[in-house]
């Protein structure tokens, strides 16, 4: 039996970046806990799940397929009280081989997509009660990463979309939050893994990169009635990362 406090029967949510790694793990954990979900991805895998997942398939790098998302979810799902923004890149460039395309790409996917999926949710959220929107941004926002100037802008932005649409939104109900993982053991982080491993380095208190059902039960608690007083406010589930410092990672 499902805990009061994190039933999610009866909501429908959106995932993006669902087909794998963390989004993945979020939207089995929400269905498993009551939710309908629409896993929205490139590929249109469905997550495995204990409850129920649809999938939608949508580039969300194609402004044009971005606009269409949350019609199609809704008219799956008849409603929507839940966004998970998930979907993103994280791939680091040095500043000198930097471009506008490459610039202009990873702005459109990790920044403007979410953005936009807001403002088109943004009516349905506010019919629905309790709605909750859940921006998945990540550790760089507060420390980035040597070549990932971007990718770093990105998640700052994020979080700056958040307190600013906690603020906007709340007349109509709506919670804003972000969490910002560390290094998870996802296929997106699989060779930054293997090399720390090899070097004998470890960049958090943790010792080990995290888990996505971690962040995905971070996320659950966001979007359910446990977590109703949390809005306009980031939640760093990193391993100790940013409070290890330059100096303590000299020890091995």
């Amino acid at each position: 039996m499902t805990d009061a406090a994190f039933d999610l029967t009866g909501r429908r949510a959106v995932v993006t970046g669902a087909s794998a790694g963390i989004g993945a793990a979020i939207a089995s954990r929400l269905a498993g806990a009551g939710a309908s979900v629409v896993a929205v991805s490139r590929s249109g895998r469905v997550p495995e799940a204990d409850g129920q997942v649809r999938p939608l398939a949508a580039d969300l790098s194609d402004a044009d397929a971005v606009d269409g998302v949350i019609d199609g979810a809704v008219a799956e799902l008849g409603g929507l009280d839940i966004l998970v923004n998930n979907a993103g890149r994280g791939d680091w460039l040095p500043l000198g081989e930097m471009d506008r395309q490459y610039f202009d790409g990873l702005v459109g996917l990790n920044l403007w997509a979410p953005l936009r999926l807001c403002q088109l949710a943004h009516p349905h959220l506010a019919a629905a009660r309790d709605a909750a929107v859940v921006m998945i941004g990540s550790v760089d926002a507060v420390r980035p990463s040597a070549g990932g100037a971007v990718y770093g802008a990105t998640k700052a932005g994020l979080a700056a979309v958040t307190v600013a649409l906690a603020k906007e939104w709340r007349a109509d109900g709506i919670r804003v939050t972000q969490v910002d993982p560390g290094i998870v053991d996802t296929p997106m982080a699989a060779d930054a893994i293997r090399e720390l491993d090899a070097a004998g380095v470890s960049v958090n208190i943790a010792g080990r990169a995290g888990k996505p059902d971690e962040i995905a039960a971070l996320v659950h608690y966001l979007v359910a009635p446990a977590g109703r007083f949390a809005t306009g406010v980031s939640f760093r589930l990193d391993g100790g990362a940013v409070a290890l410092g330059p100096f303590d990672m000299l020890e091995r």
